[in-house]
């Protein structure tokens, strides 16, 4: 009869995980807690994967040590993680929650785990003629329009053209933009105050603009190199309009 090692027992011990190796446990599931199976988990750096099951649970053998795991699926939000496992045992890494990317066009906030679209809203345009001057001043149309409410701080906006959406602060006329046209034909910006944002990517080829919201109203306008024009009105220009307090 063969006796085994203690190096052999702490093997089978490990079961799945592997002789020298720790585990890393877990389940990816999405925002209603259905599970995405065929997800995939990996190691940066090494050449630790695995493949979500069925039942959205993972278990994934690596070498111990530091690591940054990465959670992504087809059409999901990736998560990423660090881990520090320096025994050979078991990790648990518990629920991970991947938001699914919404297909269709338009402004998404992050909200419960998803991406809500933002309920839209409308600039007008008001021209105003001196002598040779042209005024213009893009302001809320409130009959066109339903605030969308958020708390201060740092908010992720989704779109597939995010890059395309400017989040202008409105003044105290709820105007977000002013600008003058002289008799050169030379457009003078008078009123312009851009809240600041930053790229995140979330997956392969698609991002989110993670924008700083301070107290007050905002317009999150269509930009493709200037206000975009609604289909039904030429004076009036697509968005959102958003209030901070």
């Amino acid at each position: 009869m063969q006796t085994k090692t203690p190096v052999a027992l702490a093997c089978v011990a490990l079961l799945q995980a592997g002789c020298g190796k720790m585990a890393v446990d877990g389940e990816v599931v999405d925002a209603h807690g259905q599970a995405i199976p065929g997800a995939r988990v990996a190691s940066i750096g090494t050449q630790c994967f695995a493949k979500v099951g069925d039942d959205g649970k993972f278990a994934l053998p690596c070498t111990p040590g530091e690591h940054t795991l990465v959670i992504s699926a087809q059409g999901y939000t990736s998560a990423e993680t660090r881990l520090s496992a320096p025994d050979r045992e078991r990790y648990d890494l518990g629920k991970t929650v991947l938001v699914l990317i919404p297909k269709e066009k338009g402004l998404f906030k992050f909200k419960d785990h998803a991406y809500v679209p933002l309920v839209p809203g409308r600039l007008s345009r008001k021209l105003e003629r001196d002598g040779g001057e042209v005024h213009r001043s893009f302001c809320l149309d409130k009959s066109q329009s339903t605030a969308n409410s958020f708390k201060p701080g740092v908010h992720p906006f989704f779109d597939y053209e995010h890059m395309g959406w400017r989040p202008f602060k409105l003044d105290a006329k709820g105007c977000a933009y002013r600008d003058t046209k002289n008799s050169r034909h030379k457009w003078t910006v008078h009123q312009r105050d851009k809240a600041p944002f930053e790229v995140e990517k979330i997956n392969r080829g698609k991002r989110v603009a993670l924008i700083t919201l301070e107290k007050g109203e905002y317009f999150m306008a269509d930009w493709k190199g200037f206000f975009t024009p609604a289909n039904d009105d030429k004076g009036s220009y697509t968005g959102a309009w958003i209030t901070v307090e």
